[in-house]
């Protein structure tokens, strides 16, 4: 190699290097402090009937789009019981034409309202004072008064490495929503934060989101959303254990201090592996396989009102084909598969996304053929009348 040439590469060497320990230093800093005084908010528990009969739909939100893909949706509920749903979508990952769109849901209603863009690649450019090459992954979550806030993905080069997280809120159930505000986690480019699963509240306001990077290597965190004196929220991170192949997190709490996440193996076993916090996410342990296969995509976690974790994965180790549930009653060191919401031998059934509405009920998101984004909604009474005959699993 030209003398020339191995300077060039020593430069390239040396600069990934220092953006590497650049990134990890709020994993130094705020790490050991940013969960010691934070206890995770337990929703009220609404415990099932026992005369409740099983109850089980499965609708499209889009059923009339015409975009070529919709993908990685989330949901969450306002203070009158309106459901309200968001996803991305356009012609393919990354394009300028992909959009963020939002839909609800009320309770009196047979349908879901005509989705509609809440953000476009030109707003976002304009909003953030900076060039965003595409649209990704959004997540939305609600506060106990129904102020909605929304976490989305922007990109300004590259792919998925090159992602930054962003922040908005409406406070008219998501009319209007207020300018972009882009949210600084790392010291060098804030380069390759994502999210995709749902938050966990914190006692006294404010939320936990599980988010991931993917920049160089792939490792899951903790986006830590504090509220502060005038409204907004003051954003942290830190940590979750698990190298530097597991990401796209989940966060279930279990009691105030203690919590599980299971994470999507990038490596080629194609396994979930669980962590769990006893500290109100301040440390984890060693992260652990399950015997659970999935392959390539992400996992979602509840918590049922019985303590038991419901978890939907990809059941297999060669194509998003089937989506199935799988319940644990140990914290997740063992499962149960217990019911397939989706399963077809050329299908793409995937990201599967949780949330518990106050009545109880357990609704899932998942992209359809990554064609459409479908709602499935269900109570307790149906998880126990499933019976679904396949061996029970253990860890390893």
């Amino acid at each position: 190699m030209p003398p020339h040439k191995k300077s060039k590469l020593w430069i390239w060497v040396l600069l990934t290097f220092l953006l590497i320990i650049l990134t990890a230093i709020p994993f130094f800093k705020d790490g050991k402090k940013v969960g010691s005084d934070l206890k995770f908010a337990m929703p009220v528990e609404i415990s099932p009937l026992k005369e409740e009969q099983p109850f089980y739909r499965d609708e499209i939100i889009d059923p009339e789009a015409t975009y070529k893909m919709a993908h990685v949706a989330s949901i969450t509920e306002l203070a009158d019981g309106t459901l309200a749903a968001t996803w991305y979508a356009g012609s393919k990952e990354l394009a300028s034409d992909v959009s963020i769109y939002f839909s609800t849901k009320k309770k009196e209603d047979l349908s879901w309202s005509q989705p509609k863009a809440i953000m476009t690649r030109a707003q976002a450019t304009q909003e953030l004072g900076h060039y965003v090459k595409g649209l990704g992954n959004a997540l939305l979550f609600a506060r106990e008064d129904g102020i909605l806030h929304l976490i989305y993905i922007t990109v300004a080069f590259g792919k998925w490495s090159g992602s930054q997280l962003n922040l908005t809120s409406s406070s008219d159930g998501g009319d209007t929503w207020k300018k972009s505000k882009r949210l600084f986690l790392s010291p060098f480019l804030n380069l390759s934060e994502l999210v995709k699963n749902a938050p966990v509240p914190l006692v006294g306001g404010g939320w936990v989101v599980p988010i991931y990077q993917e920049f160089l290597a792939k490792f899951p965190e903790l986006l830590w959303l504090l509220p502060n004196k005038d409204d907004s929220l003051n954003a942290r991170k830190s940590r979750i254990a698990g190298g530097c192949s597991f990401f796209q997190p989940t966060l279930t709490a279990l009691t105030e201090n203690e919590a599980v996440s299971f994470c999507r193996d990038y490596r080629s076993e194609n396994k979930i592996w669980g962590t769990k916090t006893q500290d109100g996410g301040k440390r984890w342990i060693a992260p652990q396989p399950t015997l659970l296969p999935n392959y390539d995509s992400g996992v979602a976690s509840v918590r049922l009102s019985s303590g038991a974790l419901l978890l939907a994965f990809n059941d297999g180790g060669t194509a998003r084909n089937q989506l199935r549930l799988a319940l644990s009653t140990d914290q997740g060191c063992t499962w149960k598969r217990i019911a397939t919401i989706a399963q077809e031998p050329q299908g793409d059934f995937c990201y599967p996304y949780f949330f518990r509405s106050q009545d109880g009920l357990l609704h899932l998101l998942y992209s359809w053929q990554r064609h459409h984004i479908h709602h499935v909604v269900f109570n307790e009474a149906w998880l126990e009348a499933q019976n679904f005959q396949i061996p029970f699993l253990t860890s390893q």
